[in-house]
C-alpha cells in the first residue's frame, strides 16, 4: 500500500518556552525519533512541513529521504501546515498518515494502522489506549477532497473524524504515549517517565 507520511513540525513552542523538536528523545532529538520512525515504516513518501526556526528542521530533515518544505502561512494554524503538506502529496498515493514532532510515534504503531486500513478498507484508522483515541492517524485517499477542505474554523481533521465516524476503525494500541501531547514542560516530564517506565519493564522480562 502507498502510504505518505506528514510529518508536522511548524509550530512555535509556546508552552514549551523551547523548541519541542529539539528536546532529547530516545538518544535523538523528537524531531529525529519521528524522522527515525517514518523511516523505518516502509512508507512511499515522507513530507516534512517546517515553519517556526525552519532552518534548524531543515539541516536536520537533508540527512534524510524526506521532502522538506516550509510552511510561509504556520501562524494561521495547524491546517495550513497539513494542507502544505497534502500539495505535495503524489497522486498514486492510497493512504495519509499525520503526525507531528511532538506526538511521538513507532513503525509498529504505523503498521498497526496501515494493516488495519488496508484489510477492512476502512477510510480512517486511529490508535485507541484504554478507550481514549490518540494519534498518529491514517487517512484513506478516497477522502483527499475532504482533507483538502479542512480548516481552523470547521476544527480541521477532528471534524473529518466526526463526519466518517461509522469508517473509522480504533486500533488498540498498548501503549499510552499515542494520548499524549508534548506541548509544556510538564507533558515532557510526563512523557520522559512514561517511557522509562515501559522501557524498565521491556528489560525486566
Amino acid at each position: 500500500m502507498k502510504v505518505a507520511a506528514i510529518l508536522l513540525a511548524a509550530g512555535q513552542s509556546t508552552r514549551m518556552g523551547s523548541t519541542k523538536g529539539l528536546l532529547p528523545w530516545k538518544g535523538k532529538s523528537l524531531f529525529e525519533h519521528q524522522l527515525h520512525e517514518l523511516d523505518a515504516s516502509n512508507l512511499s513518501q515522507v513530507i516534512v512541513v517546517t515553519g517556526h526556526k525552519s532552518e534548524h528542521f531543515m539541516q536536520i530533515a537533508a540527512s534524510y529521504s524526506v521532502t522538506a518544505i516550509m510552511n510561509t502561512e504556520y501562524l494561521n494554524g495547524k491546517c495550513s501546515s497539513i494542507l502544505t503538506g497534502l500539495q505535495r502529496v503524489r497522486k498514486e498515493t492510497e493512504a495519509v498518515l499525520v503526525t507531528a514532532i511532538d506526538q511521538p510515534t513507532d513503525k509498529s504503531i504505523i503498521h498497526q494502522l496501515i494493516s488495519t486500513l488496508q484489510q477492512n478498507n476502512a477510510l480512517i484508522t486511529v490508535p485507541v489506549f484504554s478507550g481514549k483515541r490518540g494519534h498518529p492517524i491514517l487517512f484513506s485517499a478516497k477522502i483527499m477532497k475532504d482533507l483538502l477542505s479542512i480548516s481552523e474554523e470547521t476544527m480541521g481533521l477532528r471534524h473529518l473524524v466526526q463526519k466518517y465516524d461509522t469508517n473509522v476503525i480504533e486500533v488498540p494500541i498498548h501503549n499510552e504515549l499515542i494520548n499524549l501531547n508534548i506541548n509544556t514542560p510538564s507533558d515532557y516530564q510526563k512523557a520522559l517517565d512514561l517511557n522509562n517506565k515501559r522501557r524498565d519493564k521491556n528489560a525486566s522480562f
